[in-house]
């Protein structure tokens, strides 16, 4: 269905870094998904997505500012919770550096597609336009076919996958609970109550 998350911060919290970290679980292949978005049109956006060849993408697009991410792996198991992590630090000296996607705890290094951000640019996550959880906000056609739980949005921070999730003694990556701080437009969505709209 058409169900989303919207939210505009009424303040600028850190473009440059900040960490997107959720449950994710499939329902439909072949088609864009996407899992958040942050700025007011198709031309003027950063997202976080599952492409039509089912790859997680990450992209940047605004005032002459480019940055795509697309993994090699694809991710196709209907049946199976993922753990995706997005950690995100325009101030690296290193390239790749700057976005780093994680699935299940390991970090994905082949990517069909790695254009980075340059040093120290500003992102429009974290600015005070809309925020949007499950869909597209610059194309509304491509929301979220799926499930989310434990969504975490950490303002100021570049964490990886052991701030919020270990392995356990069969190998499967796991949740734990997470202990740090969010910042100024950070947020926890555990998504734990379904016994009321509230």
């Amino acid at each position: 269905d058409s169900a989303y998350l919207s939210r505009a911060p009424a303040v600028t919290g850190n473009r440059k870094t900040w960490t997107w970290a959720g449950w994710v679980k499939r329902s439909a292949l072949g088609a864009i998904n996407t899992l958040f978005f942050a700025g007011t049109s198709s031309t003027n956006l950063d997202l976080i997505r599952f492409d039509a060849s089912d790859r997680l993408e990450i992209r940047w697009f605004y005032g002459g500012v480019t940055a795509n991410i697309i993994t090699t792996p694809v991710y196709r198991d209907p049946s199976a919770w993922m753990h995706v992590v997005v950690s995100v630090d325009t101030t690296q000296a290193t390239a790749s550096n700057r976005i780093k996607v994680y699935i299940n705890g390991s970090q994905v290094t082949t990517l069909t597609t790695a254009t980075y951000p340059t040093q120290n640019t500003d992102s429009l996550t974290n600015a005070t336009n809309a925020h949007n959880i499950g869909r597209d906000g610059g194309n509304v056609n491509f929301y979220l076919n799926g499930y989310l739980a434990e969504i975490h949005f950490i303002d100021g921070q570049a964490l990886d996958p052991s701030s919020f999730g270990a392995t356990d003694t069969n190998g499967a990556w796991q949740p734990k609970a997470y202990t740090g701080t969010y910042g100024t437009n950070g947020f926890h969505l555990p998504f734990s109550d379904n016994s009321t709209a509230a």
